[in-house]
This record gives structure tokens, sequence and C-alpha cells, in this order.
């Protein structure tokens, strides 16, 4: 069996690294409460190993132990703050960004509308895309775009652009479906001005024999 004040170390170290790990692990409780016992059977090796013969051993124990449960949790507590492995072991939502920086953002984006890019990675429905030579999140609603084809910004969601596939003939197309548009009320016009023609050819034929003075005799 190992000497108290050996035992009354070990046990110490024990319950610091549990009450951190406490912490950063969720246990219900359970590795508090070995932390607890831990350092309570540290304590009491610590008294039967040093309170009567080295007292000064005992109080330079008494000081780690009273100031080393509070230094370990405020530097767990540290770490899980301001450190990526924080990052990994709490999940956080995004942090809040102040309002003017939303807004400039905000407007930044939507002065983007219309534009064209190239979308730079699958669309899945999000991804990314290069505008102006830049990159920004996107999302194509309602089909997957594949990497390399060229999109247009049609709007704004959240930090992200809502995009579309852009179609560079788009606008070739769209005088010929005007002509087919014109071509569709061409026929209604053929046919009011084909009555038109034959009323006057009707009236010219009532005029031609109303001008003649004489029978044509009947065979």
């Amino acid at each position: 069996m190992p000497d108290a004040g050996v035992l009354a170390t070990i046990l110490l170290i024990v319950g610091l690294f549990l009450l951190a790990l406490e912490l950063m692990v969720p246990s219900f409780g359970m590795i508090g409460i070995l932390s607890a016992i831990a350092l309570l059977v540290s304590a009491w090796s610590a008294w039967q190993a040093w309170w009567g013969t080295s007292p000064g051993f005992f109080w330079t124990y008494a000081a780690f132990w009273l100031l080393g449960i509070p230094s370990v949790l405020g530097g767990a507590l540290f770490l899980l703050q301001n450190t990526s492995l924080g990052d990994r072991l709490v999940l956080r939502g995004p942090r809040a960004a102040s309002k003017s920086t939303s807004v400039q953002e905000q407007n930044r984006l939507e002065a983007l509308i219309g534009r064209v890019g190239e979308a730079q990675s699958l669309l899945t429905p999000g991804g990314m895309v290069t505008v102006d030579h830049e990159r920004y999140h996107a999302e194509s609603p309602g089909m997957m775009v594949e990497s390399g084809t060229p999109i247009k910004v049609v709007g704004v969601k959240g930090n992200r652009l809502v995009v579309k596939v852009h179609d560079p003939n788009q606008a070739v197309k769209a005088p010929a479906s005007a002509k087919g548009s014109d071509s569709k009320a061409d026929p209604l016009a053929d046919t009011i001005a084909a009555v038109d023609l034959t009323d006057a050819v009707t009236d010219d034929d009532e005029d031609t024999s109303a001008s003649l003075d004489f029978d044509i005799p009947e065979d």
C-alpha cells in the first residue's frame, strides 16, 4: 500500500483532472462524483500523513487543494470558450454580428442581384459561386447545378445568394418568341383582309352589272 502522503498527492491530481473533465464531457454528474470522492480521500490521506508530523507539508497541501479547485474550473472554462478544442466539444450557434455589419453585408449581397457568375462547386442546392471574381455562398432552389455552369443572381436569402442557371442565348430567343407571337396574330389579320377583299370584289361586280344598259342574251 502506498504511503499516505504519496496517496494524497496522486488523488489530488486525479481529483482535479476529473473536475476539469466533468466540464468537458457530459456524464450526468458521474465524473463530478468521482472527482469529489478523490479529493476527499486525498485530504484525509494528507491529514493522516502530515498533520501530526509535518504541519508545513499539510498546510502547503491545503493551499494546493483550496486554490486548485477554482483554478482548474477557470482554466477549463477558458479552454471551452476561447480555443478550437472548445469548439469541438461544445455545440455553439453562430456568433451574432453587429447590426450595422449585418446591414452592410445585406446591402452588398443585394447589389449583386442581376449579376452573372459561375458555379465553383456542385450546388446541391447549396455551394460556392464566383461573382465579380469573388466567392460567395449560394443556393439554387429546385435543381442541382454543376460546377463551372454560368449562373445569374436572382435574390438573397440570409447570408446566401439565390442563383439560377444563366442561359446566354436567352436574350437572343426573346425576339424570336416575340416574332412567334406576331405570327399567331397574322392569321386573324389575314382573315379580316380576305373578307374585306371579298366584299370589295362583290361590290365591283354589282356596279358592273348595274352599268350595263342591255341584256345579255341567254342560250
